[in-house]
């Protein structure tokens, strides 16, 4: 019998984060989600049209801190607890919500949106070049993509990670070690992006150095 080879799945997830969503918006997790949330809403507002989407999205708790406007909003998560909750929650203000498969593409065709957004996703992603293409695959030429992970060139982040938040996470049953497959630092997540053939990449530290912010564009064909 031939041994069938098994592609890894584009996310390796260890920990059921469902009940800890609402917690990005209050103190003290808001001293690493605020900024990114202010850098996203930014992102949204300069967004080259209306079709919105974001990937790896939980229950889409931010959306309540946009204000209303003419944008499409598709989101899509490996967990159908947190689309169902976003669909209840934010109603008629989603176009589409999709629970999406952790091994298969994205379910929607190419050049299908205007910004591609994904908020401290990528970091448990096994295969990042992989997953950054696919991305691209369903943006619009020019459209612009938007991305944040923890920046693990910073020490402070580190030693958070290996002391207090490990502590809190082994008292909710689970531990921080494998948490995140694949780090960042600035100068990582700048190549991954060019490699992979997104265009005008800009990487910024924000939160207390902390946070990754990627933003860049899908080139027009040639």
């Amino acid at each position: 019998m031939t041994r069938r080879a098994v592609r890894e799945p584009l996310v390796a997830e260890a920990v059921d984060y469902f009940s800890n969503h609402r917690l990005k918006l209050r103190y003290p997790w808001r001293l690493y989600h605020g900024p990114l949330t202010d850098a996203f809403a930014r992102a949204v507002r300069q967004a080259p049209g209306p079709e919105l989407l974001n990937v790896g999205s939980g229950p889409f708790f931010e959306l309540e801190l946009l204000p209303p406007s003419d944008k499409r909003w598709t989101i899509c998560d490996i967990d159908a607890r947190a689309v169902e909750l976003a669909q209840r929650i934010h109603g008629g203000r989603l176009a589409r919500a999709d629970v999406m498969e952790a091994d298969k593409p994205l379910p929607y065709r190419d050049n299908s949106f205007d910004l591609v957004a994904s908020m401290d996703v990528i970091e448990h992603v096994l295969e990042p070049e992989r997953f950054v293409r696919e991305i691209l695959r369903v943006m619009k030429p020019g459209g612009r993509l938007f991305f944040t992970t923890p920046n693990y060139q910073s020490l402070s982040l580190k030693v958070l990670e290996a002391t207090v938040l490990e502590a809190i996470a082994r008292v909710q049953g689970f531990s921080r070690k494998n948490l995140h497959p694949t780090k960042f630092n600035p100068d990582r997540l700048r190549r991954i992006l060019e490699d992979c053939g997104a265009t005008r990449v800009s990487v910024k530290v924000i939160s207390f150095g902390w946070v990754l912010v990627a933003e860049a564009e899908k080139p027009h064909a040639a």
